[in-house]
């Protein structure tokens, strides 16, 4: 072998070493502000079957729209149900807040309209309220929004394969304490930094829900889960949201849509 070919493996060797252990350097706080900096689409139009499964393996299904706005100041968003009948116009409107340099966050705004009781009712962004169920599913209110990084420690596990995708296993925990479920285990992918599953743990330390991501693609340069799984293991349902007619960046989403009065007067289509 020539002494040049030899130079060379060893140079990979050497750079592969050091990329190694850079990433065992990093921090679970390093790797959650990479997840939570990968790049979005300004706006965005979705159509979703929802897809509600008891614990006596009955189901419900549900079909959605949900379009969202970057403002800069503050990002909007609005969920609305066009079937089946019983749960048709029935809409969310959540006005979310970036993370301001020095860790504090604004609550985020919440509205639920229920056509059948025609009241528009606010959501609380944090405790009790928050924590329930989002229209029956395993959702709660709290998971719709966006989870300041500072409300949480974060310590890196380690690295765990996840439907044959590496991901980093960071374990959250929630410094206030007081929330239904104060500690996450979530994974991230060591590629791309997106999350691949996250486990919710009750305050007795006990698994509750389990929320797997996949079928993730790229459209128009930004990532796409297309389906999302929340499994409350306590109860034995789940709830799964499969994303379809995905469009980034149109320039048709009206901003006359993100009131509480679109969502009254049925506008939202």
């Amino acid at each position: 072998m020539r002494t040049s070919r030899i130079i060379v493996i060893a140079t990979f060797l050497v750079l592969l070493g050091i990329a190694v252990i850079h990433a065992q350097d990093q921090t679970g706080l390093d790797i959650i502000k990479k997840s939570h900096d990968v790049p979005e689409p300004k706006t965005s139009s979705v159509t979703a079957t929802l897809v509600i499964h008891s614990k006596k393996g009955n189901e419900k299904t549900r079909q959605v729209i949900m379009k969202s706005k970057d403002y800069g100041d503050v990002t909007k968003e609005v969920i609305v149900f066009t079937s089946p009948k019983d749960v048709s116009g029935v809409g969310y409107l959540m006005f979310d807040y970036p993370e301001e340099a020095d860790g504090s966050k604004k609550d985020s705004d919440n509205w639920l309209y229920m056509p059948a009781m025609k009241k528009t009712k606010r959501i609380a962004a944090s405790g009790t309220e928050a924590e329930g169920s989002f229209m029956g599913t395993d959702f709660t209110y709290e998971d719709m929004g966006e989870r300041a990084i500072s409300k949480d420690n974060y310590t890196l596990l380690g690295n765990e394969t996840v439907n044959g995708v590496s991901c980093y296993k960071i374990k959250c925990e929630s410094i206030a304490r007081s929330e239904a479920d104060p500690d996450r285990v979530v994974y991230i992918g060591t590629e791309d930094y997106l999350l691949y599953k996250c486990e919710f743990y009750d305050r007795h330390g006990a698994l509750h829900r389990v929320l797997t991501c996949s079928d993730i693609e790229y459209i128009d340069g930004f990532a796409c889960t297309k389906v999302m799984k929340m499994e409350n293991v306590q109860s034995g349902t789940w709830s799964e949201i499969t994303m379809s007619d995905v469009v980034y960046n149109t320039s048709a989403i009206d901003d006359n849509i993100f009131t509480v009065a679109a969502l009254e007067q049925g506008r939202i289509r």
